[in-house]
């Protein structure tokens, strides 16, 4: 049986505002990536320096946030977005080079109504400013987004997202004030973490127009789940899944979630959620307490936040760490962070021999990762 072919990495840098590529780079190593749903994401390339022209080179596509780097293996964008700051040694031939997503610079935009006019008069915390938003959360989502990448009055707010249609309708209310000046980001962020959130993510794809390359990224959004058609995708154990690890007490387990609102001393709002049939089946009473939404003031949506905590602390005490093969079937370029999967496993050390089924989160290509696989992350909870 013939080996599939194994697929080389490269990169390219290309501009944040507008995705055109403008140069190809040249790899020192394998580049290192990570694309999860709900998050940024990252991504680490080292380049070759010589303090004459390839440092010159260097030095003209590595400027933080202006320039972006995608992350190629073939054809597949793996990871792509801005520059982070970054310090060159003074004395090494290799210059590293380090980013994250393009979801960071929404973490670093003000989230508020695309058609405020600051050159108006208008301020950040008249009405004009706020985001209100009605319909099912996943289009809560594409318009959080939409309000961060069309601005009618202010410059550069353009991005390269291919923004989906979806249907207007639904009952679902979010106010976003201007005033609360918090990022587009952290606002996607919380949408994705209430019960029934939608998953977001942002592929990067390379496509050519008028035959100039550009870099772009597809929203995609789950309802609330970013669902593969057909079946699971399904790895078997020392085939195409090399290595299992399942260790457990990596996260710890909670029989109760706390979610910390606005407010303070006996006006201070929260959400909780509590894991009864552990309790009643011996669990200890543990609280897993979150404090990240104090700007909160939503019962509602303390609520649901809550409830989603408790569906992950109270979940599978393991969290298993899986490589698969890149190049076998499934292919990576066949699935994305969002999908289900399915570890067949026979002959496991540790785990008795059948069908196990995991929510994919992320994949990955570490430091000490071969070329020819890739990582699985993994959410705590199992998916059955």
């Amino acid at each position: 049986m013939t080996a599939p072919a194994e697929r080389e990495y490269a990169a390219v840098a290309y501009d944040t505002v507008t995705g055109k590529v403008a140069s190809d780079l040249d790899l020192a190593a394998e580049p290192e990536w990570a694309a999860q749903i709900n998050d940024a994401g990252s991504w680490k390339i080292t380049v070759p320096i010589d303090g004459g022209e390839r440092t010159r080179q260097v030095r003209e596509w590595c400027v933080p946030d202006k320039t972006s780097v995608a992350i190629l293996r073939g054809d597949q964008v793996c990871q792509a977005g801005p520059i982070t700051p970054y310090e060159p040694s003074s004395d090494e031939a290799l210059f590293t080079v380090s980013g994250k997503g393009i979801w960071d610079i929404l973490d670093r935009r003000v989230l508020h109504n695309a058609a405020w006019n600051p050159a108006a008069g208008q301020k950040l915390t008249d009405p004009a400013a706020d985001v209100n938003l009605t319909g099912t959360l996943w289009r809560i989502a594409r318009e959080i987004v939409n309000h961060q990448i069309n601005m009618s009055y202010i410059a550069g707010s353009n991005l390269p997202i291919d923004l989906p249609d979806i249907d207007p309708a639904g009952t679902n209310t979010r106010t976003y004030h201007g005033y609360d000046i918090a990022p587009g980001g952290q606002r996607l962020r919380e949408l994705t973490q209430v019960d029934g959130g939608p998953d977001v993510l942002f592929q990067p794809y390379l496509t050519t127009v008028n035959g100039v390359r550009y870099i772009r990224h597809r929203m995609l959004i789950g309802s609330p789940y970013l669902v593969q058609p057909g079946v699971d995708l399904r790895f078997f154990y020392r085939r195409t899944l090399p290595n299992l690890a399942t260790p457990g007490g990596v996260r710890s387990t909670a029989t109760r979630a706390i979610v910390k609102g606005s407010g303070n001393e006996a006006g201070q709002l929260y959400g909780m959620a509590s894991a009864t049939e552990l309790i009643s089946a011996g669990w200890p009473l543990t609280d897993d307490i979150n404090t990240s939404h104090t700007d909160a003031s939503v019962q509602s949506t303390l609520d649901a936040w809550a409830v989603a905590n408790l569906s992950l602390a109270s979940g599978q005490a393991q969290q298993w760490q899986a490589t698969v093969l890149a190049d076998s079937d499934p292919v990576l370029s066949s699935y994305l962070p969002g999908h289900f999967v399915t570890y067949s496993v026979t002959d496991h050390i540790w785990l008795p021999d059948g069908e196990y089924r995991w929510r994919l989160i992320g994949t990955s290509r570490g430091p000490s990762t071969p070329r020819d696989r890739v990582d699985h992350q993994l959410q705590a909870v199992r998916a059955d």
